[in-house]
Parts: C-alpha cells; sequence; structure tokens
C-alpha cells in the first residue's frame, strides 16, 4: 500500500525538482567551479580544483571538518567551500541548480527524489554515517502525559521536513503494531535547532530529533526522550551519504574520485578517532560547546559503500509503499575507485 504521505506530497515535490532539473539542463554553467579545470596539467589531477559542497550542522558531516583539517582534499588537489543547508531537502535542488558538486544526502529522502522525479539520475559516491542507539529520538516535554509511541495519534509533531523521510518512516513502523502510521498526526516541519522551542512554547507535542539537540534538550529543559527511533528493526540502519549528480560523474570523473577518497579517508578516521570527532565538532557547529560534543551520542561512521546497505533502505521502504517493487537502487551506486 502506498504511503499516504507519499500520496499527498509526491506532485510537489515532484514538480518543484522537475522546474530546477529543467532550469540545470539548459544552464550555461558546467559546475561550480568549471573555469578552474585549466588548473590542472596532471593526467591524473581533477578536472576542477574548486568544489563546493553541501553540508548540515549535524555530527554526521564532521566527516567534511576532518577531510579539511586533516589535508585530505587538499592531498587530492581539492580545494572545498561549503555550503550549510537547513535540510537535505535543499540538497538536490543545490545539485541540480550547480550550486552545489556534492552533498550530504540521507539515504530515504534520496530515493524518494529518484522515483519522484524522472531522469533525475543521481549517484551516491560515498557512504557516511549509519544509526547509533539513541541517535534520533523523539523527545517530549518533561511533564508530558505522552508515555507511548500510540498517544501520538491527533498530535502535532516536528519533524525536519514534509513528506515521507527516515523519521516519517520510522514513525510508520514504530506504530505499526497499533495500526496507525505518520499520517495519524500532524506533522509540523520545523529543523532540529527550532524544535526544542518549540516544545518548550507547546507549538508540538513531541518533536523527531538528533544530536546535538537532545543533549541540549535534556539538560537545558529536562525534555525527555519518549522512544529511540532507529532502534529494533531500524537498529544500525543507513543514514546519511554523499551524492552528486550522473552528469556531474560523467563531466568530471577525475574530481569525483578525488573527492571519494578524501571522503573515505576521512571517515576511517572518524570511525576510528571518537576524540578526534568530539574535537572537531564545535569547529563544524559553532554553537556547539566542547563540553557538549564530549557527551553527546555519536553517530556510527561506516567506511564502505555497499549494495547491500543501499538495498536495505530500499527494501524497508518498498514495504511502506514508499517505492514501487524492484526499485533500482543499482543505477545509484557510483563507488571509490578500488584502493581508496
Amino acid at each position: 500500500m502506498r504511503s499516504p504521505l507519499i500520496g499527498r506530497l509526491a506532485p510537489a515535490l515532484a514538480a518543484a525538482l522537475a522546474i530546477v532539473f529543467a532550469a540545470g539542463l539548459s544552464a550555461c554553467s558546467s559546475g561550480t567551479s568549471g573555469s578552474n579545470s585549466s588548473n590542472s596539467s596532471a593526467a591524473d589531477a581533477p578536472e576542477l580544483t574548486n568544489i563546493t559542497v553541501g553540508i548540515l550542522t549535524a555530527s554526521d558531516d564532521v566527516t567534511v571538518q576532518i577531510a579539511k583539517d586533516e589535508g585530505f582534499f587538499a592531498q587530492e588537489g581539492l580545494n572545498v567551500k561549503t555550503v550549510t543547508l537547513e535540510s537535505t531537502n535543499a540538497a538536490t535542488t543545490g545539485l541540480l541548480s550547480h550550486t552545489l558538486d556534492f552533498t550530504t544526502e540521507n539515504y530515504v529522502g534520496m530515493f524518494t527524489e529518484e522515483h519522484l522525479v524522472p531522469n533525475l539520475n543521481l549517484r551516491i559516491v560515498a557512504d557516511n554515517t549509519q544509526a547509533s542507539p539513541d541517535l534520533y529520538v523523539l523527545m517530549v516535554p518533561k511533564n508530558s502525559k505522552i508515555t507511548s509511541v500510540a498517544q501520538l495519534k491527533g498530535k502535532k509533531v516536528a519533524f525536519p521536513a514534509l513528506g515521507f523521510n527516515f523519521g516519517s518512516m520510522a514513525a510508520d513502523i514504530l506504530m505499526a503494531p497499533y495500526h496507525l502510521s505518520s499520517s495519524d498526526f500532524t506533522t509540523v516541519p520545523l529543523p532540529f535547532s527550532d524544535a526544542e522551542q518549540a516544545l518548550a512554547r507547546g507549538e508540538v507535542d513531541a518533536a523527531f530529533t538528533t544530536e546535538p539537540f537532545i543533549t541540549i534538550s535534556e539538560e537545558s529543559a529536562g525534555d525527555r526522550v519518549l522512544v529511540d527511533m532507529l532502534g529494533g528493526p531500524l537498529a544500525g540502519f543507513p543514514v546519511s551519504c554523499w551524492g552528486t549528480t550522473a552528469s556531474f560523474v560523467q563531466k568530471y570523473p577525475k574530481t569525483v574520485a578525488a573527492f571519494q577518497r578524501a571522503m573515505v579517508k576521512a571517515v576511517r578516521l572518524a570511525a576510528s578517532n571518537t576524540a578526534l570527532v568530539r574535537q572537531e565538532l564545535p569547529k563544524l557547529i559553532p554553537t556547539m560547546k566542547p563540553a557538549i560534543a564530549n557527551v553527546i551520542t555519536l553517530p556510527t561512521f561506516n567506511t564502505t559503500l555497499t549494495l547491500a546497505r543501499m538495498e536495505r533502505v530500499a527494501n524497508v521502504m518498498e514495504r511502506l509503499g514508499a517505492l514501487p517493487r524492484g526499485f533500482d537502487v543499482q543505477s545509484m551506486f557510483y563507488p571509490p575507485p578500488p584502493g581508496s
């Protein structure tokens, strides 16, 4: 059965992305940094020296900060400018409008867009994170009478975006035993950073959020975790990755390979050195105090992009009716070069 949220929001999302897609096809720009191609003379050097990468102010994307500070991008001949996005909904729009060359993506949102927009042709070029216990949760105010997801029926719940995403997907799975789904509550679109204040003002009854906002809400307002959204059947679920478009891969394959090599190094380092991750987080998120960085739950950094992980996401989405049976994830799979 098709997800009710997909049914309601697919036309709007598809139309919005299709407009940007059409504009992108007719644009003269060949990427955000096409003028830099003449700077590279070595046969294996990237076609572009300067690239623009979309990121979120979330712990997942600390890998880009690590790649910059550890010199991994520089080693590959890349100068990286980062652009902070409000949510991954803006990521694909940035790729299609040529304001981004690469961007953080979440698997669920990326697959949804690829399904809804014909000939979108997104490519996943590097893995990034998977869920850790209690990393993505529903928070409620400390005095809330809500003690179960079954009590969310008729309530207002904050999510970073409308539509089908990994938060609403998790809600559908957790609420299924009660014969409920995310369509039984009202979704209020709010960035993670605004959810705590919305809870305090009573504008929402619960909020889907992640670190560092979980720890901040607990310490500053006494908010409590209602449920770990990506536990149980979704334990270790693939969450974030790095993406671009097929046209960018075709036009700048050496630039893509250079980005992939740098990100593989960064993710491996993040996976093996949590002290460094905690040190780098306040650089990525200036509002995060080192004391908070030292205690928050960190994502699990996954070092290898595999088709099996992508298929796990697609299989769950297919069971929920968010994707058609046999959705083609292989065409989106563009793994790093051998030996990266």
